[in-house]
């Protein structure tokens, strides 16, 4: 069974449309269309999306294990009460339902499949060619940042505790973090970033 007839098997069995589930997941209703019909590969970040709402694992979908032991799961953890997976309620929670700390420091911060970044601000060269640019994170007044990136990449998580940060380990995406959580649960954004200038 191809990881298409998998996805739309567990949609099903939970009673989505189509459109529900992208609304479900934050992407498109044309990428549900792709993947159920086999048009198109989740993402690895899309991958772990449905894998933690369907509560089913990746080797599932990707079909190393065994299709009605994990439909059955499903249907057990997910139907009876109406719930959804409680990672994935926390990572909208990140999303909708946060405080910002009047008194933090904040970052605006990204990761995808390929990189780690966020916003930064210049702070030097590398060496005295001036070919390579060094920057860090910069602070961002947090409530205009999550309003920007809304408009541009849609609504980013707000990081302010381990917990929140372990989510967004697992999702990636853009998020607002305290400067704080981002030291010591998210170390690797505050590294120096090197950028060749002439790219």
């Amino acid at each position: 069974m191809s990881i298409g007839e998998k996805i739309k098997n567990l949609r099903i069995a939970l009673g989505l449309s189509q459109h529900e589930l992208a609304v479900e997941l934050e992407i498109s209703l044309k990428s549900i269309y792709r993947y159920e019909s086999d048009n198109s590969r989740p993402e690895s970040y899309v991958l772990a999306k449905l894998a933690v709402y369907f509560d089913v694992s990746a080797d599932y979908l990707l079909g190393i294990s065994a299709y009605n032991e994990q439909l059955e799961e499903v249907r057990n953890k997910l139907l009876p009460d109406g719930g959804l997976n409680p990672l994935y309620i926390h990572y909208r929670k990140c999303k909708e339902e946060y405080a910002l700390d009047e008194n933090a420091i904040y970052y605006w911060i990204e990761a995808d499949d390929d990189r780690i970044g966020g916003q930064t601000q210049w702070v030097g060269w590398t060496d005295e060619s001036r070919d390579i640019e060094i920057r860090e994170l910069r602070p961002v007044i947090p409530q205009k940042a999550i309003e920007f990136c809304s408009k541009i990449y849609g609504k980013p998580m707000v990081l302010n505790s381990r917990e929140d940060a372990s989510t967004f380990i697992i999702f990636g995406g853009a998020a607002i973090v305290r400067k704080d959580i981002c030291e010591k649960y998210l170390p690797w954004f505050l590294k120096y970033y090197s950028s060749n200038s002439e790219e």
